[in-house]
C-alpha cells in the first residue's frame, strides 16, 4: 500500500511539472504582448502539420491571420516560441543593418557524430565567417561561366529524355526527370563525374537523393524537433541524415580526393578548388590573408551541402516552371516564341551571352520562384535582446527568428492575385513600380547560398 501511495505522488509530481512546463512555454507570448494564436499541447501551433495539413499552409495561415496586428508576431514550433515577421522593413534591420546579431541559423549541427552537418548553412561565428571568406570565390559570375557548355551539353540530355517519354506516351513528372537533370549537372561540372541518371545509370545516386528529400527520408515532424530543439537532438545522439548517406557520399568524395591528389589529375571544378583549400588554404588565382587549410571533414561537408541542397533547389525550381508552364498555355507559347526568335541565327543553340537575353525567360523564372520558392523561410537566432525599430517588440537573447519569404510573396499588400502565375509581374517596368518584397534566396550576407 505504501509503495502505491509513492507511485502516485511520484506519477502526480511528474505530470505536475509536465503541466508547469507546458503552461510557462505556452506563455511566452502572452507574457510579452506579442500576437499569436493559441497553442494546443504539446504540438503548440504545429498540431495536424506533416500529416493532413501542409507546414507552408500552416504558416501561411498564421501570417495572414496576424500580419494587421503588429510587425512581429508570434507562433509555436511545438514547444520552441518562434518570432515570425510581417513586415518588410524589419526585415531589411535582421537580414541586413542589424545582421551580427541574426548572424547565426540556430539549426542542428553535430560534428562529431555526423561530420556532414558541419557545412556553411549550419556554422556560427567565427567558423562561419572562415569558410565564407574561404568559399566566396566559388561561386563567381566567371567560374558559372566556365560551367555553361557543359550545363549546355547535359541540357541536350534532357531534351533527348523527354523526347523519348514522349514518343513512348510516357507520363512526365517534372520533379523526378528534373532530379536527374540536376543530379547529372552537378556531378559534372562539381566533381568531375559522369552520373548519366537521365540515362538511368548510376541509379545509387538518386536512390540516395530520395532517401534525404523523398517519402523514404525522415518525416517533416522529425526534422521540426531537430529545429526547435538542436541541443537536446545532439544529446539524445539524433542524426540530421541516416550513417547509411553519410557513409555512401564521405567514401564517394574522399575516394575522389585521394585519386586527384595520389594521380596529380588536376581539373577546373569545384571539387579541385576544395582540394586547393584543403592542401595549401588558398584557391588558385585568388589574393586571400588567410592561409589556414581546411580538414578532409570540412571539405566533404561543404560538398554535400553543394551536391544534395544544390542539386534539390534547382529541380524544385525546374519541375515548377515546367508545370506552371503546362498549366498556363499562354506564358508557354509567349516563351516558345521569344526561344525560336532569339536563336533563329544560331541553329537553335544559347550561347551564355545570348541566354542574358531572353528577358522573358528570365520573367517565366522570376515568377516561378515567386510562387514556389526553393528557400520558403528563413531562420535566424538572436545573439542578445533586440528591440525591433519603431516597435515596442523585444526580440529575446537565443529565441528563434523566421522570416517567413512564401507568404510575402503572396502577400495582397504587394501582390495583385497573388496566386495567378503571370510572369508580366517582372517586366522592369513593374519590378521598378513594386518595394522589395521578393526574396526567392533569402536577404542579406546569410542568404540562402550562406
Amino acid at each position: 500500500m505504501a509503495l502505491l501511495s509513492i507511485l502516485f505522488y511520484v506519477i502526480l509530481a511528474v505530470l505536475t511539472g509536465v503541466y508547469l512546463f507546458f503552461k510557462r512555454q505556452f506563455s511566452f507570448f502572452e507574457r510579452h504582448n506579442i500576437p499569436h494564436l493559441k497553442p494546443n499541447i504539446p504540438f503548440g501551433n504545429m498540431k495536424d502539420v506533416a500529416k493532413t495539413v501542409h507546414m507552408l499552409d500552416r504558416l501561411q495561415e498564421i501570417f495572414d491571420t496576424l500580419k494587421k496586428r503588429g510587425k512581429v508576431i508570434g507562433f509555436y514550433n511545438l514547444t520552441d516560441p518562434v518570432y515570425l515577421i510581417t513586415d518588410i522593413e524589419v526585415i531589411k534591420h535582421i537580414a541586413i543593418k542589424d545582421f551580427n546579431n541574426f548572424m547565426n541559423r540556430g539549426v542542428f549541427v553535430n560534428e562529431e557524430e555526423e561530420p556532414l552537418t558541419g557545412h556553411l548553412f549550419g556554422l556560427e561565428d567565427e567558423r562561419w565567417h572562415f569558410l565564407r571568406n574561404k568559399l566566396s570565390p566559388v561561386f563567381t559570375s566567371g567560374k558559372l561561366k566556365h560551367m555553361y557548355l557543359t550545363i549546355n551539353d547535359l541540357g541536350k540530355n534532357l531534351v533527348d529524355r523527354l523526347d523519348r517519354m514522349g514518343k513512348n506516351n510516357e507520363t512526365v513528372e517534372a520533379k523526378s526527370v528534373a532530379n536527374r537533370f540536376t543530379v547529372d549537372i552537378i556531378s559534372s561540372v562539381a566533381f568531375g563525374m559522369d552520373a548519366n541518371t537521365l540515362n538511368d545509370q548510376h541509379q545509387d545516386l538518386l536512390d540516395i537523393f530520395k532517401e534525404i528529400f523523398g517519402a523514404e527520408g525522415p518525416s517533416l515532424f522529425y526534422f521540426f524537433f531537430l529545429f526547435a530543439f538542436p541541443n537536446l537532438s545532439k544529446r539524445l545522439h539524433l542524426r540530421q541524415f541516416s550513417k547509411r548517406i553519410c557513409d555512401f557520399f564521405m567514401d564517394v568524395v574522399a575516394t575522389n580526393i585521394k585519386y586527384r591528389e595520389d594521380n596529380n589529375d588536376n581539373r577546373n571544378d569545384f571539387l579541385n578548388m576544395l582540394i586547393q583549400l584543403k592542401n595549401k588554404g588558398s584557391i588558385d588565382g585568388e589574393i586571400s590573408t588567410e592561409t589556414k587549410k581546411l580538414t578532409l571533414n570540412e571539405i566533404l561537408a561543404q560538398a554535400f551541402l553543394f551536391f544534395f541542397a544544390g542539386s534539390d533547389t534547382s529541380s524544385t525550381t525546374i519541375s515548377f516552371a515546367l508545370t506552371e508552364l503546362a498549366f498556363n498555355q499562354d506564358a508557354q507559347e509567349k516563351l516558345r516564341a521569344e526561344l525560336v526568335e532569339k536563336t533563329k541565327n544560331t541553329n537553335g543553340e544559347i550561347s551564355y551571352d545570348l541566354l542574358h537575353e531572353l528577358t522573358y525567360l528570365n520573367q517565366v523564372v522570376n515568377e516561378s520562384l515567386r510562387m514556389h520558392p526553393p528557400a520558403p523561410f528563413a531562420i535566424r537566432k538572436a545573439k542578445e535582446d533586440y528591440k525591433v525599430p519603431d516597435t515596442n517588440v523585444i526580440i529575446k537573447k537565443n529565441t528563434t527568428v523566421w522570416i517567413p519569404l512564401q507568404c510575402f510573396h503572396y502577400d495582397d499588400r504587394y501582390w495583385n492575385n497573388p496566386s495567378k502565375f503571370d510572369p508580366e509581374r517582372f517586366t522592369t517596368e513593374e519590378v521598378a513600380k513594386r518595394p522589395l518584397c521578393y526574396f526567392p534566396f533569402g536577404e542579406g550576407p546569410r542568404n540562402c547560398k550562406y
